[in-house]
């Protein structure tokens, strides 16, 4: 019994099950690659996440300009300082198909992905998510997990831009 236990535990679904299961809040600094379809970085952003589980969130871009996105378990407020504007909807249909969905809780994954667990790539496990919903902002989302937890996140959107998030300091 021991031993399946440990096997299944290195699996990139479990990992990920465990993960989502055990963690209540989270901080961890990311740096942001958008690329385009062709292959070329489009853009590069950095800043620092901060999860409090089921449903808060907030992400601070700090590089290269600021900007707060918050989730008060209502609404996503979106607040750039630059251009002094702040922006805000309902919390349930701006996360509707995102990873936040995942991370946040509240939910069980396979309510609104398909789970596929992938092979191990740079000594990390894989999981897939796609959206149930083809109305989805993401048509594609990639999670990769170390002993620690979250590594990188990768999202392909409803335009080909794919979106790749790597996480320290967790």
């Amino acid at each position: 019994l021991l031993v399946s236990q440990v096997a299944v535990a290195g699996s990139g679904k479990a990992r990920l099950e465990k993960l989502l299961r055990d963690t209540k809040s989270v901080k961890a600094n990311f740096s942001q690659t958008v690329i385009s379809k062709s292959r070329e970085r489009a853009s590069h952003a950095q800043g620092v996440l901060y999860i409090k589980r089921p449903k808060y969130f907030r992400w601070d871009y700090k590089v290269p300009y600021k900007q707060n996105i918050i989730a008060d378990g209502d609404r996503v407020w979106v607040y750039e300082p630059d251009i002094e504007q702040v922006s805000t909807m309902m919390q349930k249909a701006a996360l509707k198909g995102t990873p936040a969905v995942a991370l946040m809780g509240g939910e069980k994954l396979e309510k609104q992905f398909k789970v596929r667990e992938l092979k191990k790539r740079h000594g990390l496990d894989w999981v897939e998510l796609q959206p149930k919903d083809k109305d989805a902002q993401f048509t594609r989302i990639l999670l990769a997990l170390d002993k620690k937890g979250l590594k990188l996140m990768e999202m392909v959107d409803q335009k080909g831009l794919t979106s790749r998030f790597h996480f320290t300091q967790i």
